[in-house]
C-alpha cells in the first residue's frame, strides 16, 4: 500500500459535500452510484493495422501514418501527448482518459500505422482519520495507496473507446486514482501526496510524474466525516 500521506479537506469543501449529500457527523453521507455516460466512438473489438495498398494505377494513395514500432519511450511518450483530436478544438488530444475511460479520437493524417500498446493502473485512495476535531485545531486525515489493477490495452488505429477503463467512483473516505501511460509501471513513490477532498465526484486531472504517464485522473472520496 505504501506510505501514508496527508490528505488535505479544506474547511469550505467539507461544508459545501455535507451540504450535498444531507449528512451530519452522526449520519455519514450515503455511497453515490456512478453511472457512465455512452460513448460517441465505436468500442474497440480488434485494432486492425494500416497496412499500405500495393501501388497500381487505379489506386489513391495510402493514407498517412506515423511508424511507433521503433520509438523510444520519450519520444512514443511525446507523440501519444501531443497527438491532436480530429475535434480540430484548441490543444484537444486524440488520446484522452476521461469520465468514460481510455478515449482515442486523433486526426487521421497523424494516427499510428499499427495499433500503440498503453497500459491503465488504477488504485483505491484509503482515508483514514488520525486526529479528532478539537476547539483550537481541525481533523487531521491520512491517505494510502492500495492497488486495483494494471491492465494492459492496444487503441488505434481506428478510432474507440476501451470498454471497463472507466475511473472507479469515490464512497466515503474512499476515492480512486486512474494513470494511463505506457512503458514500465509506476513506482507507488511517484503517485500524488498531495490529494485533498473536493465538492465535486467527477473525475480531476491530476499530475503524476514518471516517464511515460500520458495522464490521471483523482476521484474524491464523497466525504470522510465517517472515517
Amino acid at each position: 500500500m505504501g506510505r501514508a500521506r496527508t490528505f488535505f479537506v479544506p474547511a469550505a469543501a467539507v461544508a459545501a459535500l455535507l451540504t450535498v449529500s444531507g449528512c451530519s457527523e452522526d449520519q455519514p453521507a450515503a455511497q453515490a452510484t456512478r453511472t457512465a455516460s455512452p460513448s460517441e466512438l465505436a468500442r474497440y473489438t480488434a485494432a486492425p493495422d494500416l497496412a499500405t495498398p500495393e501501388q497500381s494505377p487505379t489506386s489513391s494513395a495510402p493514407a498517412e501514418c506515423v511508424k511507433t514500432t521503433a520509438m523510444s519511450l520519450e519520444k512514443l511518450t511525446g507523440y501519444l501527448k501531443e497527438l491532436p483530436s480530429s475535434s480540430g478544438a484548441y490543444k484537444s488530444r486524440g488520446l484522452t482518459l476521461d469520465s468514460s475511460g481510455v478515449k482515442f479520437a486523433p486526426e487521421a493524417i497523424q494516427r499510428p500505422c499499427k495499433a500503440v500498446k498503453v497500459k491503465l493502473a488504477r488504485y483505491w485512495v484509503e482515508v483514514e482519520k488520525t486526529r479528532e476535531e478539537t476547539a483550537v485545531s481541525p481533523a487531521s486525515y491520512e491517505y494510502e495507496y492500495k492497488r486495483i489493477s494494471v491492465t494492459s490495452h492496444k487503441v488505434g488505429p481506428q478510432d474507440g473507446t476501451v470498454p471497463d477503463t472507466a475511473p472507479p467512483g469515490g464512497s466515503d473516505c474512499q476515492g480512486s486514482l486512474s494513470v494511463l501511460y505506457v512503458g514500465e509501471d509506476i513506482p507507488l513513490r511517484y503517485l500524488p501526496s498531495n490529494l485533498e477532498l473536493i465538492d465535486t465526484t467527477a473525475p480531476a486531472p491530476v499530475e503524476v510524474a514518471g516517464d511515460g504517464v500520458l495522464s490521471a485522473l483523482y476521484v474524491s472520496p464523497i466525504s470522510v466525516v465517517s472515517c
